[in-house]
């Protein structure tokens, strides 16, 4: 399709959806004998609103959930209706409410936690799974992340998605997220609603969310809502608490890897509240004085001197006021990064018969790698009437990348020489959207919106600097510098539509426009999901979307969340297509406290971009689109959850039954080929108890069939062409050893197997909680290989060599120690 159609064919859509969501709103007029229970939900003794709370009319059989802003829209056919408004951790609120008319009901919840106590009522335990026509959404709780076992004593909230079923990690150890088959780029991961485009730090090892500043983490693994679009699998939406409105107080915990401090309370009491948190490693402070000791000795001695830089920070604010009853105004900031780098200075000596003494003339090396991440939102939420609720929101998200290496020779001399090697890309978000909620009536609940947002990409610049002063030249080149600008133009209505009491429908429609230089690319991407209940307690359901993602991600397949991976824009290279299709069965116990889903689902994906073979991104070029192929893939599984809680225990098990693959024409010889982290099978069990009041234990179970790596089946003596003539193929200096590699990712590791053990005691000192976390990694001390590589064996007998493979194991039993405190 040439570019100037598509644009006109693009422009003509929104309006089209427009007109769709202006119907959709006017549905939402009152319905003739109906009133409409309306109201937010929060914490009694902080403020804070609860998302996701429970509010339930047990005569009409009906009920709703609170949303981001702990706000709940419940039509009422009767004149008089009673509530069930419930929460995890959380003492249950019944009230009975007049509902001839819309009337506003605002409720605190009493917390039911002391020193980490956590105490479930029966049916109290959210949304049932079969309650809701929507699929492949699991909720996890602050709590519930801070309550796991942890590598390093860090909670983490990317590795406790992973023990979700459908969800996989990269490497052993690292925090990558791999939903049903995806890229780690399908899912879009929202901190507040900003997008993150790299969500870890310590090169994978631990994700960007502190744990203490987290309210609710919520994953969408199939067909997820029109509201979010821009990727084509998934979405991980992590929201932050909002601080406790009522008093100062704070937490945090120094760990063997690093520390962190939340701080919160009233700036008006009951009005508006901050928080501030931040993380940040110590081993470089720890060592400094080591290293300034070891320098100073070796500057003594004329010996090189080392200065090495390592280190991880990240900060968390946030400002919540309420104006008003009807209107709360949000300000979040986020800022991180990870500093990696070195200087070394090696000193020319001059030597005599009396020995060597230091000059002024030195060498100097240095390097290092920097990224990091900066978000920031600002948001106005407004109940409308009791059954209207609307947010604005502005956001900003910057990530960078930067690489870079220094030498200088001979600095001080007559005769210096330098060179500088840097390498550069990132990307820059600035968004703004509207967002309805609409209690329609007549068993209608309506979402409509729509934002736009201006990206510029730097795919990555190559720049080499440098000067020989004896020779008079200079050395200014630039590659790949160009920067590309892009826009989004989205607009979406969702319609959760009641039927009857045995069936539901979520019906909705993404309409976006992406346009990038002389690139349009429009979509119209419905999303359909259906619950019926086939007696009560359980329900079949079904789902079905299609996606676009106008931005891709180049990634070096280690599997470790390298900042090297680039984000890029579609351009010519178009963006990536998916369908995806489930159904299944969810179900609950009758007292609520166990819940099971079991789904069959079934992606493609078109348009995916990886790396031509031997490319990376060091490799010098002029347009990113010259290293790249494309290709297409599926993947399809079965996916079984279910999920415990009582008083004291809370235990879900998940498995995965999964094959996934790919197909590029210049890969593989083109055949399909096994996606590097294709799982068979993937089993992961969770258990958190609480044995007394002060003593809480955890265990974290996991299993998996082995990734799939491409190995070397062959090798061969190869000899190079020298001297300009045939007689010029020699053997000797020249001879080099040929490895032929066998199918791309046609081999199998060992099975993955780990299990992570946790143990909390909490006390007092005076009036405020403590503890002390013992968390063990790797409990069995099982070997699971990090990364591969091959080595050459030699028979003592025969004296033949062959090779083998060896995989490196990068953590072993790993046991930590950490103390929580709070003030």
């Amino acid at each position: 399709m040439s570019s100037a159609r598509s644009s006109r064919m693009s422009f003509r859509l929104l309006p089209v959806l427009w007109m769709l969501l202006a119907a959709s709103a006017a549905s939402a007029g009152p319905s003739p004998g109906r009133g409409v229970v309306s109201g937010v939900v929060t914490d009694a003794e902080t403020g804070e609103v609860l998302i996701g709370a429970t509010v339930f009319a047990p005569d009409l059989g009906r009920g709703a959930a609170t949303n981001a802003y702990g706000f709940f829209s419940l039509p009422a056919p009767a004149d008089s209706v009673r509530l069930r408004v419930s929460y995890v951790g959380y003492q249950t609120a019944d009230l009975a409410v007049d509902a001839r008319a819309d009337v506003r009901v605002d409720v605190a919840l009493q917390a039911e936690s002391a020193l980490g106590e956590v105490v479930v009522e029966a049916d109290d335990v959210g949304e049932r799974p079969e309650a809701t026509a929507q699929m492949g959404e699991v909720a996890l709780t602050g709590r519930d992340v801070q309550g796991l076992p942890a590598l390093l004593g860090e909670a983490d909230v990317l590795k406790a998605i992973q023990l979700l079923p459908g969800v996989r990690g990269g490497a052993e150890g690292t925090a990558g997220i791999y939903v049903r088959g995806g890229s780690p780029d399908q899912t879009l991961i929202l901190l507040d609603g900003v997008p993150v485009y790299n969500s870890s730090h310590l090169f994978g090892f631990l994700s960007t969310f502190n744990g203490d500043a987290v309210s609710r983490v919520e994953l969408t693994k199939g067909a997820y809502p029109a509201r979010f679009g821009g990727r084509l699998g998934s979405v991980l939406d992590v929201r932050l608490r909002d601080g406790n409105m009522e008093e100062i107080g704070g937490q945090g915990q120094v760990g063997l890897l690093s520390s962190r401090l939340l701080f919160e309370g009233p700036l008006v009491p009951g009005k508006a509240s901050f928080l501030i948190s931040g993380r940040r490693t110590y081993i470089d402070l720890v060592a400094r004085p080591f290293i300034d000791a070891a320098n100073r000795e070796a500057e003594a001695n004329g010996r090189e001197t080392v200065d090495p830089s390592a280190y991880f920070y990240d900060l968390n604010a946030k400002v919540n006021w309420r104006p008003s009853d009807r209107d709360r105004v949000y300000l979040s900031l986020y800022g991180g990064a990870d500093v990696f780098g070195f200087e070394s200075v090696d000193p020319y000596r001059q030597c005599n018969q009396a020995g060597c003494t230091p000059t002024e003339v030195e060498d100097v090396t240095g390097g290092g790698l920097d990224w990091g991440n900066l978000t920031g939102a600002f948001r106005w939420t407004r109940t409308v009437s009791p059954r209207t609720f609307a947010a604005l929101t502005v956001t900003a998200s910057d990530y960078r990348f930067d690489v870079g290496a220094d030498i200088e020779e001979g600095r001080g001399g007559p005769d210096p020489a330098s060179a500088r090697v840097r390498y550069t890309s990132g990307i820059l978000d600035l968004g703004a959207r509207l967002d309805l909620d609409i209690a329609a009536g007549a068993g209608h609940t309506v979402r409509v919106g729509g934002g736009a947002t201006l990206h510029r990409f730097t795919p990555g610049a190559l720049s080499l600097t440098g000067e020989i002063a004896r020779e008079g030249v200079a050395i200014d080149t630039l590659l790949g510098a160009s920067r590309t600008l892009g826009a989004d133009l989205v607009a979406y209505a969702e319609d959760e539509w009641r039927v009857s009491d045995r069936l539901q429908l979520g019906l909705g429609l993404h309409g976006a426009v992406y346009t990038t230089g002389d690139y349009v690319y429009p979509s119209l991407e419905p999303r359909f999901s259906a619950a019926f209940q086939l007696r009560d307690r359980l329900a079949l359901k079904a789902s079905a979307a299609i996606t676009q993602q106008p931005i891709h991600l180049l990634t070096t397949g280690a599997g470790i969340g390298l900042p090297a991976d680039l984000w890029v824009p579609a351009d010519s290279i178009g963006p990536q297509r998916g369908t995806q299709v489930a159904a299944g069965l969810a179900g609950s116990s009758r007292s609520g406290r166990t819940t099971w889903t079991l789904e069959g689902y079934w992606r493609d994906m078109r348009g995916l971009v990886a790396y031509r073979e031997g490319a990376a991104f060091t490799t010098p070029f002029d347009d990113w689109q010259e290293l790249v192929v494309t290709g297409d893939g599926t993947s399809r599984g079965l996916e079984l959850f279910v999920q415990h809680r009582t008083d004291r225990l809370t235990t879900w098990l998940g498995y995965t039954l999964a094959k996934t693959d790919r197909q590029f024409d210049a890969l593989n010889d083109g055949e399909r080929f096994p996606f590097r982290y294709d799982r068979r099978h993937d089993v992961s069990a969770v258990a958190l108890y609480q044995i007394s009041r002060p003593f809480d234990v955890s265990a974290a179970f996991v299993y998996g069939t082995g990734d799939a790596v491409t190995l070397p089946v062959a090798a061969y003596e190869g000899t190079t062409f020298a001297g300009g003539s045939v007689d010029g193929w020699i053997k000797g200096d020249n001879t080099d050893e040929r490895t032929v590699y066998g199918a791309r990712n046609g081999f199998r590791l060992p099975a993955y197997v780990r299990l992570d053990l946790g143990a909390t005691w909490y006390f007092r000192r005076g009036p405020r909680p403590h503890a002390l976390a013992l968390n063990v990694y790797n409990a069995t001390n099982q070997k699971n290989p990090f990364l591969t590589t091959t080595d050459t064996e030699t028979d003592p007998q025969s004296g033949s060599q062959r090779q083998k493979l060896v995989g490196v194991a990068l953590f072993p039993v790993l046991p930590t120690l950490s103390y929580q405190f709070s003030f």
